[in-house]
């Protein structure tokens, strides 16, 4: 099936980019078909952007700067500030339902923000932008959704993208769609992580298979752990959003001790690897699983007002945080590093895009600043939009064989496994040899054994793989302490540069002549 321009993904700015690209232009997005899966559905905190007469540009763009920790592109991230007003006024018009005071949109606060700039639809902003704008972008005319497929490889010619290779979740299909645009907008990694504050977060495909179709790779050592995360029994419940401490909450240790002026004069609103590493050092030092976060001193009224979702989700769990202190601790909550793009989504590779978490813009440095994800999501939407369709459309001639079945040296549990080996060893704090040892037990998880699996089965476990490999060799490059990457080995600071990893190119499709295929291998129409 031949489009103009294929997406994966539908999260926020996979929406964003389907309501401003060209109406005659033909499109195809790869969807999983869960409504709440993406990442941008569970954001609770909200939307950064300078809305007050209180706030200006150049504090936002300060406040980036800082929490990026010198590794931000002041280029991208002035761009994407800049565009913060016009984006609020945007969803404004498209009817989503912004929590208000007295009228006007209510801004709340969250870490490393120097002012009141968080638009939020009160504790459960992501769901309700994203169904707002589901509900919009379903009848998009030129838009086909190929729903229930998931995609295994991006196919690339010459430098050039051809389209991709997905799966059918319902039989295990194999098809190709051509497309001369491949637009990435799957989220990020944090899935392949043990604890993660998205019950369905990404698991880094997409910047697996970038990276085998040429795309440069960028600064993935930088996972940023959210510092709260309402946990039970030694489980993940939610996301405790981090606009609970903007609006007055307090860490307490097992001590019943205010502890973060221990670790920075902002206290609970310092920027979020210095909370996490601060209740993970508290966690440590009492050999617990968790701290307390307490808001009831602004009393029930206020709570409930302002965090009704969490509040209904505390008091399921025996917790009513109107009412009492709640267990929270860090979990993986979002990717800062990615593939490599500008503001307009563009990559190494030719034809392929990269929008949104997925993406290394610029914009979040070391770690990123609350809030400005959903921003980022909408700007970088609409600038790949435009970008698009200033290009050229036109589609090289391709043919790819595809085998029915790939050798494989992976096991049916490879992610649970994965998933251990990224927490133990590229976690909150890490060291050489932490590092070096998660290197090796990869490794050692290709040598249990050798198999035939299905094509399908061979790339879903091949990019999960990589991209807990290119985690933990970005790591292992980083010779300092920055951002969300804390070595006890390097606990200093050295001139600021970005960890890249790029010319991965290794398809697992072969380049054919109509000549050479066969009945067994799948031609595009």
């Amino acid at each position: 099936m031949r489009f103009d321009v294929l997406v994966v993904g539908e999260g926020l700015a996979a929406l964003t980019l389907l309501m401003h690209l060209p109406p005659t232009l033909k499109i195809g997005v790869i969807s999983r078909n869960k409504y709440d899966e993406p990442s941008s559905y569970w954001a609770q905190g909200g939307i950064a952007a300078v809305f007050s007469m209180d706030d200006n540009y150049e504090k936002h763009i300060e406040d980036t700067l800082v929490a990026g920790d010198g590794l931000c592109d002041p280029a991208s991230v002035r761009k994407i500030v800049e565009e913060g007003e016009n984006t609020l006024n945007w969803l404004i018009k498209q009817n989503v339902p912004f929590t208000r005071e007295s009228g006007e949109i209510h801004l709340t606060r969250e870490g490393g923000h120097s002012a009141r700039r968080v638009a939020h639809v009160d504790d459960m902003t992501g769901r309700g932008i994203m169904q707002t704008l589901q509900a919009k972008a379903a009848h998009l005319p030129n838009v086909t959704w190929i729903k229930q497929y998931e995609a295994l490889e991006i196919i690339a010619q010459g430098g050039m993208i051809n389209g991709l290779i997905a799966e059918s979740l319902v039989d295990g299909e194999i098809s190709v769609f051509t497309a001369p645009k491949v637009v990435l907008a799957t989220g990020g990694l944090t899935g392949l992580y043990q604890y993660a504050t998205n019950p369905h977060a990404s698991k880094g495909e997409a910047i697996a298979m970038a990276a085998r179709a040429g795309a440069a790779i960028e600064n993935l050592e930088f996972i940023q752990f959210h510092p709260t995360t309402f946990q039970h029994k030694g489980e993940v419940i939610s996301l405790i959003t981090e606009a609970v401490r903007g609006e007055g909450g307090f860490l307490f240790n097992a001590e019943n001790e205010r502890f973060m002026a221990k670790y920075s004069p902002q206290l609970e609103l310092a920027p979020r690897d210095i909370v996490s590493r601060a209740i993970y050092s508290e966690i440590q030092k009492s050999n617990s699983s968790f701290v307390w976060l307490d808001i009831t001193h602004q009393g029930e009224k206020f709570v409930n007002q302002h965090f009704p979702n969490l509040v209904h989700i505390t008091k399921q769990y025996g917790c009513d945080l109107s009412l009492h202190k709640v267990p929270v601790s860090p979990a993986a909550h979002y990717t800062c590093g990615g593939i490599a793009a500008d503001v307009s989504g563009r990559t190494t590779v030719k034809g392929l895009y990269a929008i949104g978490e997925v993406a290394c813009s610029g914009l979040h440095g070391a770690n990123r600043l609350a809030s400005n994800s959903l921003l980022e999501c909408v700007v970088m939407g609409k600038a790949c939009a435009d970008a698009i369709g200033d290009e050229d459309l036109r589609l090289p001639k391709f043919l790819a064989a595809i085998p029915l079945t790939l050798e494989s040296p992976f096991h049916p549990n490879l992610l649970n496994d994965l998933r251990k080996i990224l927490w133990d060893h590229a976690g909150i704090v890490r060291n050489n040899e932490s590092i070096k040892t998660g290197q090796m037990k990869l490794e050692q998880l290709q040598e249990n054994r050798r198999t035939f699996l299905s094509y399908g089965q061979a790339l879903r476990a091949q990019n999960i793989y990589d991209a807990a490999s290119h985690v933990l060799a970005c790591a292992a490059d980083r010779k300092e302490s920055r951002g969300g990457h804390f070595s006890t080995d390097y606990p200093s600071k050295v001139k600021p540069k970005p960890t890249r990893i790029t010319n991965q190119t290794n398809h697992f499709w072969t380049e054919r002549t109509p000549s050479q295929l066969n009945a067994d291998q799948y031609v595009p129409a």
